[in-house]
């Protein structure tokens, strides 16, 4: 499965509001400059964020964002399903009825065994994860 460009962005973008939980809210520009996404193609994201209650807005002069929950309590499948929808390779997946050979059909199995990977995949990582990911990247050691 190939994720669109608005998924890939918006994960950036929920990393970034992560990172300042209980800081107060981020405001759009912050979000553009730390992760280079263009403003109108945020706002496209925050709306379909904001409308799947994983994020909320504060206005005002220090107004942004915020997360609805902690980030350890939101997962990239979350966050994925969010910006995309279903995740299934096929419609048959989540819909057995749309085709008549969906009951015996081998392809079927193989598109299903794939699609429950990449749900136990996106949904075994949580935004904290990430964060705790970048940040034992950017560590320097200097035992010797």
């Amino acid at each position: 499965m190939k994720l669109s460009t608005k998924c890939r962005y918006g994960l950036r973008a929920m990393i970034e509001i992560a990172r300042h939980y209980n800081k107060g809210p981020l405001n759009r520009q912050s979000i553009t400059d730390a992760q280079d996404i263009s403003k109108a193609y945020l706002e496209n994201i925050l709306i379909s964020l904001r409308e799947k209650n994983l994020i909320r807005t504060t206005r005002g002069a220090n107004g942004g964002f915020v997360l609805q929950q902690s980030p350890s309590a939101v997962t990239v499948l979350h966050i994925v399903n969010a910006l995309e929808g279903s995740i299934a390779p096929v419609d048959c997946i989540e819909n057995p009825s749309v085709c008549e050979k969906a009951g015996p059909c081998a392809a079927r199995k193989a598109w299903q065994k794939m699609f429950e990977a990449q749900k136990a995949a996106l949904s075994s990582m949580t935004l904290q994860d990430l964060l705790d990911m970048e940040a034992s990247n950017t560590e320097v050691n200097y035992m010797i």
